[in-house]
């Protein structure tokens, strides 16, 4: 999940249609994002917040900023609209085998050790979390990359949960369909395997297929809910490019709460620019941007 950071202005300039963006209102915007995601906005402000959130007050029909946040933030037919302030206010940014090098790891080296515990454990079943899934692009080149690594493993399987707190971006996931261009990384052969091209070319739109899309169950999850409240213990989980946007104690709180979603000798896969170093975590580095949940861990 990307998030727009707010540049220096002491106060939004009026648009052409009138409305402005006041200091007190940013800061009551401030305040929600911090309390509800996690996220710590600059106390400094900039055009594209004022112009994302001004295309949801045309669609709803108010005037003004402060009529807005004051039915969104404070009456009770509001809070199903704080979904959509969010929404206003994040891009997802995410691409098909992003940083490669985490799939390849998680083929090479990570599904091995997992199959030869799970064999020993009697366990059967792989468990895959894509936390921040953005509009599905990860999800599915996890559920394309473990059926072709699983495929001749006779009774082991797999099942991907995909999660994030965008609703229009859960929405184009769910769908599975993509721009064409959108899967230029994606290799020929597993295009040629997974991918259902559109039957009107001038549309240039490919979907996955249907045995990948059933591999992958997409919910609105907020990585800030205190307990996922998930059934199943974990053994991968992807969050990549969201810790950057956390203060060090949020950081701090979501790995412990990784950690023990995980099963004993789990992986966390975590974005090329992100660390676990100075957190109170047992999480261990087993190569780049990958920690490992101890086999012997006492968090359960």
């Amino acid at each position: 999940m990307r998030w727009w950071k707010v540049q220096n202005s002491q106060a939004i300039r009026s648009n052409s249609n009138g409305i402005s963006l006041q200091k007190a209102e940013l800061n009551r915007i401030i305040g929600f994002i911090d309390k509800e995601v996690g996220i710590q906005l600059s106390a400094s402000k900039h055009t594209l917040v004022e112009g994302r959130l001004r295309r949801r007050l045309h669609q709803l029909g108010y005037n003004s900023y402060k009529t807005y946040l004051k039915f969104v933030l404070d009456t009770p037919e509001g809070r199903h609209e704080r979904l959509h302030l969010v929404d206003a206010l994040t891009t997802n940014k995410t691409d098909f085998f992003r940083e490669p090098v985490h799939f390849k790891y998680l083929v090479d080296d990570a599904l091995p050790e997992l199959m030869k515990q799970n064999k020993s454990s009697g366990r059967r079943e792989l468990h895959v979390w894509s936390a921040g899934c953005s509009s599905g692009e990860e999800a599915y080149t996890l559920a394309m990359v473990l059926n072709e690594a699983l495929e001749k493993s006779v009774g082991i399987r797999f099942n991907i949960l995909a999660t994030d707190i965008s609703k229009s971006s859960l929405d184009t996931a769910k769908t599975a369909v993509y721009p064409e261009h959108r899967i230029e990384p994606v290799p020929l052969s597993i295009r040629k395997k997974y991918l259902l091209r559109s039957r009107n070319p001038a549309e240039a739109l490919v979907q996955m297929g249907p045995n990948l899309r059933d591999r992958v169950r997409f919910a609105s999850l907020n990585l800030m809910n205190r307990n996922f409240n998930l059934t199943e213990k974990m053994d991968v989980i992807f969050c990549r490019n969201v810790l950057i946007y956390f203060n060090t104690e949020t950081r701090e709180k979501l790995i412990q709460r990784f950690e023990k979603q995980l099963v004993p000798g789990g992986y966390l896969f975590v974005g090329h620019s992100e660390s676990l170093n100075g957190l109170d975590t047992d999480m261990r580095p087993v190569s780049p941007m990958v920690y490992r949940k101890p086999t012997g861990s006492g968090i359960q």
